[in-house]
């Protein structure tokens, strides 16, 4: 959930895009300012999967209040996975001052502390702990334990530089593998340094 927040000079830089006549500026925006990844699954964003502009707060939707800073990049499945309805889920944080340290990954699920209510609410709207997402998570972390087990980690580190796919769930991959996923993130590709 380390791709919810938005800077003030990515949310100032696209303030004059509107939906839906801006809606493919839009997503190559978000994705860009996502680093590449689904801001709700974490997943890394290929170039055939079915990306969308998600309206986090859904009444804001086609409103004077919609805009950049309600809009997430994520994959087709979690946006039809995600409750319509927001009102059962409030109170939720202000995404403009989230922080990723509310949530934590532990046994293959994100948790909050128990009297986080706004993480706990944030956490179910978003499904991120839904079994399919939860397999496909712990799926890939297992492929990614593998691969350190038999080679190491520094042989993993090198497959994940090169692989910005393999870099999908990165919470999951700190959190279970001890690999500064982040760090390589802000890497440039190998193909960005030559």
């Amino acid at each position: 959930m380390n791709f919810l927040h938005k800077d003030g000079a990515a949310v100032e830089r696209y303030i004059d895009l509107r939906y839906p006549q801006d809606s493919e500026k839009a997503r190559d925006a978000l994705t860009s300012v996502q680093k590449g990844f689904c801001a709700y699954s974490e997943r890394y964003l290929k170039p055939l999967d079915s990306v969308e502009v998600e309206h986090f707060d859904p009444r804001k939707k086609n409103t004077p209040a919609d805009g950049f800073k309600n809009w997430h990049a994520v994959i087709r499945w979690m946006n039809a996975h995600k409750f319509r309805r927001i009102d059962r889920y409030e109170p939720l944080p202000d995404l403009e001052s989230w922080t990723p340290d509310r949530v934590r990954y532990e046994h293959g699920l994100f948790v909050c502390d128990d009297g986080d209510i706004e993480t706990k609410n944030l956490i179910e709207f978003l499904s991120v702990n839904r079994q399919e997402v939860f397999e496909e998570r712990s799926n890939h972390i297992e492929r990614l334990r593998g691969i350190q087990r038999r080679f190491g980690n520094d042989a993993l580190i090198e497959i994940l530089r090169e692989s910005p796919a393999d870099l999908s769930f990165p919470t999951a991959i700190v959190a279970e593998l001890g690999i500064p996923a982040f760090d390589l993130i802000d890497e440039p590709l190998e193909s960005e340094r030559s």
